[in-house]
């Protein structure tokens, strides 16, 4: 008997299946209707990017929160010889009909996040040895009000080449992840690393295209997997 529990799994596999064909089809038609989908980049007069209706350098985390409509979890991560980084973490973000997940590097001074990490709520180590700390509630209101230096976009879904090429271009180069199987497709006049990978899920990263040196330079100094 097709019971009323069988039927709602049905009606809930059948949804998301039909999400993740609107969202695929938008990849290969743009609806000027919606704005803020990963691949509608626009490189301002004053060379800074904007995606997701943000302006990477510009816009803050403050404002970041409110545009995506979520609180983000702001963590300061501090590793052996390696200077402090924070890092603000959105869980569920909805684009395009779409959850995926979000990571903010916020920008700050060195000092400043050095004296961040001593005055830090809670601290724990991970089992890299990296320190993470839990801000003082002063600490994060000061973090909300500074910049976003940076956006990793995690789609919740497989995006394959194909799509990647029609909506993002052409790369102006790809560079092989030494530490994985990923291809980075490398866009620098957007500020823009597409990372596709047939084992993880796909990364995309966005700076200033200024910037864009400091976010490959790890890739082109990583030595070569044997």
């Amino acid at each position: 008997m097709f019971t009323k529990h069988v039927f709602l799994k049905v009606l809930g596999f059948t949804l998301l299946a039909l999400l993740a064909g609107v969202y695929l089809t938008s990849l290969k038609a743009p609806d000027k209707q919606h704005a803020g989908f990963p691949w509608q980049i626009k490189v301002l007069q004053s060379g800074h990017t904007q995606v997701f209706s943000l302006i990477i350098g510009q816009s803050t985390l403050g404002e970041a929160e409110q545009q995506l409509k979520e609180v983000a979890e702001i963590t300061l991560f501090s590793a052996e010889n390696t200077p402090p980084v924070i890092e603000a973490f959105f869980a569920e973000v909805k684009i395009g009909g779409l959850k995926s997940k979000m990571v903010m590097s916020i920008d700050l001074p060195q000092a400043e996040l050095e004296n961040m990490f001593n005055r830090g709520a809670r601290i724990a180590t991970l089992g890299s040895g990296t320190r993470k700390v839990t801000l003082s509630s002063d600490d994060a209101k000061r973090v909300r009000d500074a910049s976003i230096a940076s956006i990793t976009y995690l789609p919740s879904i497989n995006l394959n080449a194909e799509l990647i090429e029609k909506r993002f271009g052409t790369p102006t180069e790809k560079v092989a992840d030494s530490s994985s199987d990923a291809i980075h497709w490398l866009y620098p006049e957007k500020g823009v690393d597409v990372a596709l990978s047939e084992e993880n899920k796909e990364v995309i990263q966005y700076v200033e295209p200024k910037k864009f040196d400091t976010l490959v330079q790890p890739l082109r100094s990583a030595p070569a997997a044997e």
